[in-house]
């Protein structure tokens, strides 16, 4: 039997097939699986709109802990001379909300501190703290004012987190910070607060620097595309605190509709969703005669003992989702033998026109077998055979480049655009990023060309994987070196810097794992220096007609050589150029090394090591590596003696920490003469 007569057996098949199950099946199955379908969209919008409430205190906890935490805020605190405090705390306290991308910040100080300073006392926070300072994105009124410095939850709040480390002299062993969702003058907010030091280095806590974020309609319906996906658009979110209603969805942002949400709460209250002393809860209910599936759930940074807790509702409609199922199953009853008709005549005739293309594509297919890669088919007309005819034609074209790159993010590239083999080069800003192994012409010496050739490999095959995930191009091999690129035409997201900084970090990592793999083994150690640079460069093909080399050139590639090369001078793993920092600044945690002169460039280039990504490292290198950027402040100021004391310190907890040594030892010369014309720039002497 031909494929002709097994398609058009197989359609008639088919139709009759479908349009018994469609008729038989019954609506309840259809609205059986629209509600698995809206629960399980409520599900991932909660999950979402967690981890947008989770990442957010992070954000804020991170901005605010570095600024509240800053030498010239314990400078303040600490200068007897001041007298109008609160006018000096208000810069700070814009710090803090702009940092933390807060609406609201507060400080709040000791108050005693503010009677002595004589500070403007906006209200009292029980019997030891006091306002003293307010930072708002958009200026309140008096009368919420009031509400806000009055509001017990916010009140009770700042004075446990400060009488913790009151009682106790001092904040050792306790979090700088504190993060918690609360209700505060009728609505609701993602409050952070860190202790403002008298002294940092102690733990001496003199007050409290707090920030407010509304969770606000502009924050429900503030979307990211990597998160929300088309089908969650429809979802309406209320959010809510004890009967009252402190956001919602509905409606438009000029005419919210606040009667309806307090409707909807009202009702999943009564329906028991609504309990502050338990997780998430689904409801049903009824609104102008459509039926509607919700949530109600409270985010785990509420805590759970307040007695009007905040939460969450979110719904969606029940009958708009059924609605298309409903229409396909009036429609299925007329056009059911109809369609199985059609379809059987149809079917004859199309599987005579798809053998009969296939055919064609089979030949070609038998050609290109043989080598003739400039073997092409007829495209003709805009069907799916003609699409699979343009994608064999693409496939070809990507094979033939095949012979001349040998990298595969690039070769995927050109099955997509094979036009790139004929571009023109063009200018792009990206990241550069250079390793190289410490001491390998010592490693390979020791070893045979068979064991070095096989470890070689084992650690680019580690590497690669890292590069890959983060969408690195790796534009060649040197020896034991790596050059790889971040940016157009692979990483269009702009966010080229931070995917270069993440995969210096992780690539350490992977080779931690891999020395003790090897030491276990008995085989040598590789250690890595890594030098990334941002910048704008050549991009584009470089070599002769039948070999070519996909490349990036221009002045970030050789400033990223040498900053890979300048690791050696100040001990570190990693060094990143000003430009790459402030792109990934918001993602990575850096410390600026120092100022150096390399060779080919006369203006001196600020470089950094990335330390960790934001997260859970934060804190850590927050406070600790501080003390480094502040000797290297002293040390710029030509004041040694205190550079060498806080370099003593950092040594004391990280005593094998490459830059503190290398500061050291030039402060420490400094100290006994500085030479005329001494400037804080280091100048390398190799490439």
């Amino acid at each position: 039997m031909s494929l002709r007569y097994k398609a058009l057996i197989a359609v008639i098949a088919l139709v009759a097939f479908l349009t018994g199950f469609l008729v038989v099946s019954s609506s309840s199955l259809f609205e059986e699986d629209a509600r698995r379908r809206i629960n399980n969209e409520l599900h991932k919008d909660q999950k979402i709109l967690e981890l947008r409430i989770d990442n957010a205190a992070v954000i804020s906890r991170t901005g605010i802990k570095a600024s509240s935490a800053s030498s010239e805020l314990v400078q303040l605190f600490n200068d007897r001379g001041i007298t109008t405090l609160a006018e000096n705390l208000y810069p700070f306290a814009q710090d803090w909300r702009r940092d933390a991308d807060g609406d609201v910040a507060l400080a709040v100080i000791d108050s005693f501190v503010a009677e002595e300073r004589k500070a403007r006392l906006l209200a009292p926070v029980g019997d030891a703290l006091a306002f003293v300072s307010i930072a708002e994105r958009k200026e309140s009124t008096a009368e919420w004012r009031s509400r806000l410095f009055s509001d017990k939850e916010l009140l009770g709040f700042i004075g446990n987190f400060y009488d913790r480390a009151f009682k106790q002299g001092d904040a050792v062993g306790m979090p700088d910070s504190e993060v918690a969702v609360l209700p505060v003058a009728g609505r609701v907010y993602l409050v952070v607060q860190n202790y403002l030091w008298e002294s940092v280095q102690d733990r001496i806590v003199i007050g409290v620097a707090v920030v407010l974020t509304e969770l606000s309609r502009d924050w429900l319906e503030r979307t990211d595309t990597e998160d929300q996906s088309a089908d969650l658009d429809s979802i309406e979110k209320i959010v809510f605190t004890g009967e009252v209603v402190a956001s919602s969805t509905l409606g438009s942002a000029a005419q919210p509709d606040s009667q309806a949400a307090e409707d909807i709460v009202a009702r999943a209250r009564e329906l028991g969703a609504i309990n502050e002393q338990r997780g998430r809860k689904e409801f049903e209910f009824q609104r102008n005669d459509e039926t509607f599936l919700g949530v109600a759930f409270s985010s785990n940074l509420s805590p759970p003992e307040l007695v009007n807790r905040p939460g969450f509702v979110a719904f969606k409609s029940l009958d708009a989702e059924l609605m298309p199922f409903k229409d396909l199953r009036e429609r299925v009853f007329m056009i059911g033998g109809g369609l199985g008709l059609i379809a059987a005549i149809i079917a004859y005739f199309g599987a005579y026109l798809v053998i009969r293309q296939l055919r064609q594509m089979q030949e070609a297919t038998l050609r290109i077998r043989g080598g003739d890669f400039d073997t092409r088919v007829n495209v003709r007309g805009r069907d799916e055979l003609a699409k699979l005819g343009k994608a064999f034609n693409d496939m070809t074209s990507g094979l033939k480049a095949l012979g001349m790159y040998t990298h595969d993010t690039l070769a995927r590239n050109l099955l997509d655009n094979p036009g790139m083999m004929q571009s023109a080069s063009i200018r792009e800003e990206g990241s550069i990023f250079f390793s190289d192994i410490k001491g390998f012409t010592g490693i390979s010496e020791g070893l045979s060309a068979e064991d070095l050739t096989a470890q070689l490999n084992e650690y680019f095959t580690a590497l690669g994987k890292e590069l890959r995930e983060q969408k690195g191009y790796v534009d060649k091999f040197i020896g034991d070196s790596i050059m790889a690129f971040w940016g157009p035409p692979f990483v269009k997201e702009g966010d080229y810097a931070v995917r270069a900084c993440e995969t210096a970090i992780e690539s350490f990592k992977v080779a931690a794992r891999l020395r003790e793999e090897w030491s276990k083994q008995k085989k040598p150690l590789f250690f890595q220096r890594i030098g990334i640079a941002t910048g704008e460069v050549v991009i584009g093909n470089i070599g002769t007609e039948t070999k070519k080399n996909f490349t990036v050139i221009g002045d970030s590639v050789n400033l990223a050589s040498r900053l890979e090369g300048a690791n050696k001078l100040y001990g570190t793993e990693i060094l990143v150029d000003e430009r790459t920092r402030e792109m990934a600044r918001k993602f990575v945690i850096f410390r600026e090394i120092d100022q150096i002169r390399v060779v080919g460039k006369t203006r001196p280039v600020r470089v950094f090591e990335p330390l960790a990504m934001v997260g859970g490292e934060t804190a850590v290198y927050s406070t600790e590596f501080m003390k480094y950027e502040q000797a290297l402040a002293h040390y710029r100021e030509r004041r040694f003696d205190e550079a060498i004391a806080l370099l003593n310190e950092m040594l004391e907890w990280k005593p094998d920490d490459g830059p503190s040594l290398w500061l050291l030892a030039i402060c420490r010369e400094l100290s006994a003469a500085v030479p005329e014309g001494w400037e804080p720039v280091t100048t390398a002497t190799s490439k």
